[in-house]
């Protein structure tokens, strides 16, 4: 159902749509709890070691661990001139079948973890807090590349020209008018129960982060692994390669990213049904195990010894 919204305020937010960041930070760190299960111990050990070094004074002015290491370079949006916007997504066109895959230039998501990769591995003269940036990237945008409508673009920057009614968001600004790319940042803890749109659990204050991975998060990570095991998902997890991630990615956000019908026009708002969100829920908690197992297998490449891997 749509309705037009006509209060000045409304306009003027509409005619400057800012990007969300992709996954809220609690779901940042849900992939990246589950990359740490499914890590080598000592794997572990040398990302928590490079990730203390990252500049912590947006993290409540705690240091970074593993976990919480996914939620940096959303973070450091708050810092001036933040320089890497481009980076957490790629706009590829929307299609109705998912058929129109084609990656523009650069930067981009893609690239970006190509170059946090290169930085880690090739970069001899790469500094410890320069390698400790790439790790986040890395993990970040790992996490990223996974959510469909950072892949997606209807002429609406991913989502968030797309305006929409009937999700309880209970973390956002009463400043910010919802849109479509807010719920799939945070579609993996929505669902329906009893016909109403649901909340499942909170998301994570910065001062409520986990102190080390073991804590918090852990066991809303270990729902998910069990809901989607590595097993469940092995002909998926055969492929390493980002951009197959993202031409996942794409295929999910043209085909179940948007509402049925067609695009809203400017001013209208689009009421979500309890059908979409039911089965975004799925589609997003199973992207975020993905990411999860996809970002172990990347970080056990890297880091283990050779012995290990």
């Amino acid at each position: 159902m749509k309705s037009l919204l006509l209060p000045v305020f409304f306009a003027v937010c509409l005619a400057y749509p800012l990007r969300s960041q992709a996954w809220d930070p609690t779901g940042h760190m849900l992939v990246d709890q589950i990359a740490y299960e499914n890590c080598k111990p000592e794997v572990r050990a040398k990302v928590a070691a490079l990730v203390a070094k990252l500049e912590n004074k947006y993290n409540n002015h705690t240091p970074y661990n593993f976990v919480t290491a996914g939620c940096y370079m959303d973070d450091m949006r708050a810092s001036p001139g933040y320089a890497w916007s481009q980076w957490h997504y790629i706009n590829i066109e929307y299609t109705a079948d998912g058929s129109g895959y084609a990656e523009p230039k650069p930067p981009h998501v893609l690239w970006a973890i190509e170059q946090a990769a290169a930085t880690l591995v090739k970069d001899a003269n790469a500094t410890d807090a320069q390698k400790a940036e790439a790790l986040a990237m890395l993990i970040h945008f790992v996490g990223d590349v996974h959510q469909p409508l950072h892949c997606t673009d209807w002429n609406d920057q991913g989502g968030n020209g797309f305006y929409i009614a009937g999700i309880p968001f209970t973390d956002i600004s009463k400043k910010q008018i919802p849109n479509l790319h807010m719920f799939w940042d945070r579609a993996y803890r929505y669902a329906v129960k009893d016909g109403k749109v649901v909340e499942l659990y909170y998301g994570l204050w910065e001062s409520e982060r986990p102190g080390v991975p073991a804590e918090g998060i852990k066991n809303q990570a270990a729902k998910i692994m069990m809901e989607y095991p590595a097993s469940a998902l092995a002909e998926q997890l055969k492929t390493d390669d980002p951009h197959d991630w993202a031409r996942e990615s794409y295929a999910l956000g043209c085909k179940s990213g948007y509402p049925p019908g067609p695009h809203p026009g400017d001013n209208e708002v689009v009421t979500i049904t309890p059908a979409f969100v039911a089965q975004a829920h799925d589609i997003a908690e199973k992207r975020v195990a993905l990411a999860g197992y996809r970002l172990a297998d990347l970080l056990n490449s890297l880091f283990a010894t050779p012995a290990e891997q």
